[in-house]
């Protein structure tokens, strides 16, 4: 359903909750708007004036007439990744004139029925990134957003407005992984216009493992032609296409990494379909101190073995730190560098086997087939080696890091095949001491990498974009918004480190700086930015600087003192790990000493209740008096309810109290407030 939200405070009678919220602020001199980031203590939330966060992530930024509209997949309503039985949030719009000051728009179409519930929850791979452009020849507003519930990998609507609502099209056809069963097969994905009219769609093509296409699109927007082009590229995402000065930009996520800080790179071209040009790429594979130093690259074999059935996989391997998590692969009964079993030994933070874990893949042709993460007893440190041995006999399949046996493993797909190791662009490992043993104790290969690498099969060097960030200012980019004026917005999601709950992922938002070459200058990642809108307003400062925090549970409760005669206040919370028992919200009288005291209004909020977003939940009080508390608990013995809060003080006639015994006794935090209406 599309909604429009009017805003307007929580009805407060006197003083608003803790104190005035700070006064509007104009906007600054010369018709600019400064975008905040965040500040000293880390990246804060972007709220809708007196409302709740801006749930929209993995999006673009686009400007229609005279609005900015910001897109996005919503997770609120507690969608997770992979967890099956977590709902399909849909797709939100935001709308803005200063690009500081959010409305929320609603939702683009109903995905709460029963058929986008089928192709997009927790049980599926999942439906992201909407991308909108407005065809001037139809007067429609197109939008794609990416499933994987079609082998094509998308599906097509439009709309007479921006905002929708959007009925769905037919299912386009593409140059690329057309008419074939659904699985993971293209991925991200980015609309373009140029300034001819003619729409190109940029696209990941996961079964070449992560290569980019560049097609264009017919004349409606709403499917390709079939002319294509290919970066030739490996292990990237989320392409961001944009013209500037006669140049033609392609961004990339590099390298692809599903809710991770990742790298930031880019192409240039002449032409919409290419060809496009990086930077010169190092060879993957090299030998390092007589060992096997693996940089991206994906997977190398070796040359002998498509026939080997039973054997012992013996090798030591070292993952490398890259970015947030480090991990070594290896494959084993492959039949080609795409269809076989891969197993991946590290510490990425999956939930509930964050420290060390045996990631489990099973792959054809490219797309995943089985996926299975088992915790390892032991924690798996970067720059740690570790003696990993692995045997497969029939069916079964075992597993041991230093003698200890981590997995044991039941699979019919694959009889017989090649071994080989596996990283993907931005990971990095070193291996050593390789063997393969068979059943009788033949040796059918040994390589301690003392000499060279003729044994193997080793990845083709690949081109490489021009790096702009090794770690995209903390998260993974997601757009390019060619704004006017010559302002070019980067955009990152900032996701919560692979976390369930990745509604509480921040944005990331910085103006490109070019050279006189029109090469791209690294980003800065700086906490806020003053940029050029063409309509001067106001703007509040009074949802600004807040960060989210979730320890709400148990014992822990929280408050906040207020100011005021009260008709009702709301709260800003949000949920994360499924709490098993209701919030209770409280409004109560302050005593002397300035504690929680009488309870003059409260509400039990069951969980289902409770978005995974910041959002507010209200409480009616019509309270006289001059001095209260908003409280806030629960007695959840898992999850928690989280708080929005800012050290800054914002409310100056107010302040934030902490009791780790259930409000039996509290503690002032000095400066520190919750985010109350």
């Amino acid at each position: 359903m599309n909604r429009r939200r009017i805003f307007a405070l929580v009805a407060v009678i006197g003083v608003l909750a803790a104190g005035a919220l700070p006064s509007a602020a104009s906007a600054r001199p010369g018709g600019t708007t400064t975008i905040i980031n965040g500040d000293a203590s880390g990246p804060t939330v972007r709220f809708v004036p007196g409302g709740d966060a801006v749930d929209a992530h993995d999006g673009e930024i686009q400007k229609f007439g005279s609005r900015y509209y910001l897109y996005g997949t919503s997770y609120g309503c507690g969608y997770e990744w992979n967890r099956p039985g977590t709902p399909f949030c849909g797709f939100k719009s935001y709308s803005s004139t200063d690009l500081r000051n959010w409305t929320d728009d609603g939702f683009l179409f109903d995905g709460t029925t029963a058929a986008w519930q089928q192709r997009c929850n927790g049980s599926t791979y999942g439906c992201y990134r909407p991308h909108v452009l407005h065809n001037a020849a139809t007067g429609k507003y197109v939008l794609w957003i990416n499933s994987y519930d079609v082998g094509v990998g998308y599906h097509v609507f439009t709309a007479s407005s921006p905002t929708g609502p959007f009925t769905e099209q037919a299912v386009p056809k593409l140059a690329v992984n057309n008419d074939i069963p659904p699985g993971v097969n293209n991925g991200d994905h980015d609309l373009f216009r140029d300034d001819d009219g003619t729409a190109y769609l940029a696209y990941t093509d996961w079964r070449a493992g992560g290569d980019i296409i560049v097609e264009k699109l017919d004349a409606s927007y709403r499917t390709g032609t079939g002319q294509h082009v290919r970066l030739g590229v490996r292990s990237t995402e989320a392409p961001s296409m944009f013209k500037r000065d006669g140049s033609y930009y392609l961004t990339l996520s590099d390298p692809n990494c599903g809710y991770c800080t990742t790298g930031t790179s880019y192409f240039r071209a002449t032409s919409p379909l290419g060809p496009w040009q990086g930077s010169t790429a190092d060879a993957p594979w090299r030998l390092q101190n007589q060992a096997l130093a693996v940089n991206g690259g994906g997977v190398g074999l070796s040359k002998t073995g498509a026939g080997w059935q039973d054997y012992d996989l013996s090798f030591r391997a070292t993952p490398v730190q890259t970015g947030s998590y480090g991990q070594a692969g290896w494959t084993f009964r492959a039949t080609s560098t795409t269809t076989g079993y891969v197993w991946l030994l590290g510490n990425y933070p999956h939930p509930g086997a964050e420290g060390g874990n045996l990631t489990k893949v099973v792959y054809r042709d490219g797309s995943i087939q089985r996926l299975e993460t088992v915790k390892t007893p032991m924690p798996i440190v970067s720059g740690q080696s570790y003696q990993v041995r692995t045997q497969v006999s029939g069916s079964t399949i075992r597993t041991w890091v230093d003698g200890v046996l981590v997995d044991t493993t039941t699979d019919t797909t694959y009889p017989t095949g090649r071994i080989g190791f596996r990283e993907n662009d931005g990971e990095g490992a070193l291996f050593d001491d390789v063997r393969v043993t068979a059943p009788d104790g033949a040796v059918l290969l040994a390589d301690d990498f003392s000499g060279d690498l003729s044994a193997w099969a080793t990845p083709p060097t690949t081109p490489r974009g021009e790096k702009i960030s090794t770690n995209s200012c903390g998260g993974q980019p997601a757009d390019v918004a060619a704004l006017p004026g010559g302002t070019y917005l980067y955009q990152s999601d900032l996701w919560n480190s692979g976390a369930a709950n990745e509604a509480l992922a921040k944005h990331h938002w910085e103006p490109l700086r070019f050279r006189a070459d029109g090469s791209i200058e690294p980003l800065e990642c700086g906490k806020r930015y003053d940029l050029t809108v063409p309509k001067r307003r106001a703007v509040s400062t009074g949802d600004e600087g807040f960060h989210t925090y979730c320890d709400i549970a148990g014992s822990i409760a929280r408050a906040q003192t207020l100011t005021g005669a009260l008709k009702s206040v709301s709260y800003t919370t949000f949920q994360s790990g499924h709490p098993n028992a209701p919030l209770t919200l409280e409004v109560t009288r302050l005593t002397s000493a300035g504690l929680p005291g009488e309870v003059v209004a409260s509400r039990v909020v069951q969980p289902s209740e409770v978005s995974w977003s910041p959002s507010r939940i209200t409480l009616p009080v019509n309270a006289q008096g001059e001095r209260f508390a908003v409280v806030v608990k629960s007695t959840a013995t898992s999850g928690c309810y989280g708080l929005a809060y800012n050290d800054a003080n914002p409310y100056a006639a107010g302040t934030a109290l902490y009791s780790d015994n259930s409000g039996a006794t509290w503690r002032a935090e000095s400066s520190r407030d919750l985010r109350v209406n």
